[in-house]
């Protein structure tokens, strides 16, 4: 909850911030020009001041609608806890009991390897990835190629080091294939079950990478909008369609590497 609090902090500071360089009230000295009598070249400087100003409102209204949507997350959040702390606790004659009939753990048991993520983000959560887990991946060798979603099936002891499985079986129809990779080549997926929390709104016009709708592959898209239900309205890079709009579901969206994630400080 403490993710969401700090972006709405700091998006009510960048509200603040744009009022100061460009104020949003209105203009009165402009109110007062006859701009029949005013020479083309002032009214195109008019014209530019107004866009400048119209594109500074627009900016503060997408971010109070961020601020809007990660309150109603926090909020959420704490209403959740209320719940759990309010549960009824369990008799301490049944926690005894529950003790005496379990059975000691046994010794020398591992705990279960976890891996650690290199591209972090408000927006999504950094793990901890386990065998299982799924993730974006981007072979080495293949350039500006694509991203597609794969899963862990091996973890080095440094958590550093991956062998993830392509989903997808090949032309012979073959289990998916096994790519080795490091921590840099990959982008943990959420869970289906992670809670909205978790998983922040993006504010419209970030740039991200999301899975297209009936594949498994990753592209670049921008976020339009996100409906009531956590999923993103996107635009995706290249789309022939102009304006075409597409909806994906909130953890295939995942942050753009170098833009709305960076790397992990060590």
């Amino acid at each position: 909850m403490e993710e969401q609090w700090d972006l709405v902090i700091s998006s009510l500071q960048d509200v603040y911030n744009a009022n100061e360089v460009i104020p949003f009230d209105d203009d009165t000295n402009l109110k007062s020009i006859n701009f029949g009598d005013v020479p083309t070249e002032k009214l195109q400087t008019h014209l530019k001041k107004l866009r400048t100003h119209e594109e500074n409102v627009r900016r503060a209204q997408r971010l109070l609608e961020a601020v809007n949507s990660n309150l109603d997350n926090a909020i959420e959040y704490s209403t959740q806890m209320d719940v759990r702390s309010s549960a009824t606790p369990v008799p301490v004659n049944h926690k005894r009991e529950a003790a005496s009939d379990s059975q000691p753990a046994l010794e020398g048991s591992a705990a279960p390897q976890l891996g650690k993520c290199y591209w972090v983000s408000e927006y999504n959560p950094d793990g901890p990835l386990r065998v299982g887990s799924e993730v974006a991946y981007k072979p080495r060798k293949s350039g500006e190629g694509e991203w597609f979603q794969c899963e862990v099936v091996k973890i080095s002891p440094d958590g550093l080091r991956f062998e993830v499985r392509d989903p997808e079986p090949d032309e012979m129809g073959n289990t998916g294939k096994l790519f080795k990779c490091n921590w840099k080549e990959i982008i943990y997926i959420p869970p289906e079950d992670s809670a909205r929390s978790q998983i922040p709104n993006y504010p419209a016009g970030t740039k991200v990478l999301a899975r297209y709708p009936e594949t498994t592959t990753f592209y670049p898209a921008i976020v339009i909008g996100t409906k009531r239900d956590g999923v993103c309205r996107l635009k995706f890079d290249g789309e022939e369609e102009v304006d075409k709009e597409m909806e994906v579901a909130r953890r295939l969206v995942l942050p753009f590497p170098t833009v709305s994630s960076l790397p992990t400080r060590k």
